[in-house]
């Protein structure tokens, strides 16, 4: 017998029963409709601290649903944020909440029609009533979810257009991201940074998953940790569970061995999601060349707070295309924007850059990028300094290139010392590299370049510091003034640190080499130093001897500004000794020869009206005291000095108890104890 045919004919939709007959009735159902309510929110991690400044901007954003894109740089918590703000908010969510991850592991997309497809069929729609294209799938999903009390966790956003169609028309919508999401932004969504964590909210977690009692046995091994993983969540994850591991080992052994940069990044990762290098990784190979050159660059800048100037000045490149460049890498969480035209890369990031340039780049390449930025450094202290000490000279040996730009702060006192003081530990962070790699004259023409700032603010420290670098670098270069000058700089650097002894030893073997070699300007160096010294002990008939023979000697050589300054210090000693009639004429003095000089030397001709005030008014004149004092403290204020300011207040202080003014010496008292809290000496 030959089989039926079993064929349709037409166009047919819907279920179809072919039988060759059929006895009662036939039931035809479709598929039965999912009544799940979708939950793919994973639970928050644990150890969340820290974000409350992010959970009430999320607040403001989504009160009444709408879009929130987190940005932030890889391991940095976005994604705990998230969960965390939908978790303690689940009740507004009764329809659902639906998750996913838009970027593959190595990085690509992931196709949002695949995404689509897989929230149409968890909200229910039968998979064989799933469109196949795009389109279709974007309009389906649009109509599921209107009317819905939804979120909506997109993870790891690649692009604006492939979140917008995962967006659901109604609910509540959270996309973490590391890149520029303009589109999304520009269609209503509003942005919340999410930034590395202070040191107490990463202490926080620490604890968390180490548990109080170990992080409290060994604090400062704690906060190296904290500090070695720059605040990132996924770094102190990192370190914790190889600290949870070995359990009987010391924190301070796992922080010796994150101590190495090169080895740092290994050792903040693990296998699998936990991985700082492989998420910096994927960050660096979304980048084009160009940026991965200036990326690459940037890892051998030696502090925070660059611009585009010494980004354009190390490649070279031009301003223009090195400002798009780090507005690139902002955008891309590979680099944060301090303030306006002022960057920098997390230490993570910037660990990671420099592996980069030391995998990919050779060694001539990167001396000479860092010695363009050296250089860029050196010059553009050099203007600050011509604004912030006209009067004091500059050492350079190198011309300024003709390819360098420079920032507009440099025309004003004020922003030409805040660009200093901004930039202080990178030129001194480039002192020591130039020392390292032999190049001591320009290590030389660094130190000296700091001077103005140190002077003005009092860096006790940094001072001593650099002094010293200068010194090292002045005898590599076999210059014997310049050797003398930095260890003249290094003595007096001594004095106001409290180290007399060393300070003394400097200055007496400077004034024997001086006298040797028949060097008048350098034997009233050393006079000085030694002065300095015995005032800063309170020996002040020796102070006062020093300072004499140092202002004759100035004197003979024709050494206004250099006498001037000797003259302030031999007025203090006089003070002190009860000398006021003494100590008035030579502040006088002091005070006509530097307001005389060509090149104006606002700060030290204020310190001699500060000077000849306290003279005034150790002798009791308040009359002729006052004005002074206020004069020099007005000055100070408008240049920044902040240690000069407090000493002028002092005396003010004191005039206002001479004459019963108790509340007005304490206004004066506080403002100084103020200015003094302020600043590391």
């Amino acid at each position: 017998m030959r089989d039926p045919d079993n064929a349709v004919s037409g166009l047919v939709e819907g279920p179809v029963v072919q039988a060759g007959s059929v006895h009662g009735n036939v039931y035809l159902t479709g598929p039965v409709p999912l009544t799940v309510v979708p939950a793919q929110l994973s639970t928050p991690p644990t150890g969340f601290a820290g974000r409350d400044a992010e959970l009430v901007r999320m607040d403001e954003v989504l009160r009444d649903g709408g879009v929130a894109v987190l940005k932030g740089p890889g391991g940095v918590g976005k994604t705990a944020l998230a969960l965390h703000w939908l978790d303690r908010g689940r009740e507004r969510f009764p329809d659902g909440q639906l998750h996913a991850d838009l970027a593959l592991p190595s990085g690509e997309p992931v196709a949002p029609e695949d995404v689509l497809g897989q929230f149409l069929r968890a909200l229910g729609v039968p998979a064989a009533q799933v469109p196949s294209g795009l389109a279709e799938r974007t309009a389906l999903y649009r109509s599921v979810t209107t009317g819905k009390a939804l979120a909506v966790l997109l993870d790891d956003a690649v692009s604006a257009a492939q979140a917008r169609v995962l967006t659901p028309v109604s609910g509540t919508t959270v996309v973490t991201t590391r890149r520029a999401l303009l589109g999304l932004l520009a269609g209503g969504a509003e942005i919340v940074t999410v930034e590395p964590l202070p040191v107490e909210p990463a202490l926080a977690l620490l604890r968390a998953r180490l548990g109080g009692e170990r992080v409290a046995a060994e604090p400062d091994a704690a906060s190296d940790l904290v500090r070695f993983c720059g605040g990132l969540p996924i770094a102190l994850c990192v370190a914790a569970a190889r600290a949870v591991a070995r359990p009987h080992r010391s924190l301070a052994r796992l922080v010796a061995e994150l101590s190495d940069e090169r080895a740092r990044l290994d050792g903040l990762s693990t296998e699998g999601d936990l991985s700082v290098r492989s998420t910096l990784d994927a960050a660096y190979d979304d980048l084009p060349a160009d940026l991965r050159r200036l990326y690459r660059a940037l890892g051998l800048h030696p502090g925070d707070g660059f611009g585009p100037e010494v980004a354009a000045a190390m490649l070279p490149l031009d301003v223009s295309a090195a400002q798009a460049g780090l507005d690139a890498l902002v955008d891309a969480s590979l680099a944060e924007e301090l303030d306006e035209g002022s960057y920098r890369l997390h230490e993570l990031v910037r660990v990671h850059a420099r592996g980069r340039t030391l995998d990919e780049d050779g060694e001539e390449e990167r001396a000479h990028i860092v010695r363009r930025a050296a250089r860029w450094y050196l010059h553009a202290a050099h203007r600050a300094n011509r604004v912030v000490m006209p009067a004091r000279g500059i050492i350079c040996s190198v011309p300024e290139p003709a390819d360098f730009t420079w920032p507009q702060v440099f025309s004003a006192h004020a922003p030409a010392l805040d660009w200093l003081s901004g930039h202080r530990a990178t030129l001194l962070a480039l002192t020591r590299e130039a020392l390292h790699r032999s190049w001591p004259r320009l290590a030389y023409e660094l130190a000296d370049a700091l001077q103005p700032l140190l002077i003005l603010h009092k860096h006790r420290e940094d001072a001593v510091a650099s002094s010293e670098l200068g010194l090292r670098a002045a005898e590599s270069t076999g210059d014997a003034t310049a050797r003398d000058r930095m260890r003249k700089r290094l003595a007096r650097a001594l004095v106001a640190h409290g180290d007399w002894a060393a300070a003394q030893e400097h200055a007496v073997d400077l004034l024997d080499s001086s006298r040797i070699r028949g060097d008048r300007r350098g034997e009233a160096g050393a006079l000085k130093t030694l002065g300095l010294v015995a005032l800063a002990r309170g020996d002040l008939a020796d102070a006062v001897t020093s300072f004499q023979e140092t202002a004759e000697i100035l004197r003979s050589l024709g050494r206004r500004r250099s006498e001037g300054l000797v003259l302030i210090n031999l007025s203090e000693a006089l003070v002190r000794l009860d000398r006021h009639r003494s100590a008035i004429e030579q502040a006088r003095r002091a005070r006509q020869l530097l307001s005389a000089l060509d090149d104006p030397d606002p700060y030290n001709v204020a310190r001699a009206v500060a000077v000849l005030g306290q003279a005034h008014l150790a002798e009791g004149g308040i009359s002729e005291a006052r004005p002074l004092l206020e004069q020099a403290l007005t000055t100070f204020a408008r240049l920044g000095s902040g240690h000069e300011r407090a000493g002028a207040h002092r005396l003010l202080a004191q005039l206002a108890r001479r004459i019963g003014d108790e509340e007005q010496a304490r206004s004066h008292e506080d403002l100084a104890r103020k200015l003094l809290a302020t600043r590391s000496w």
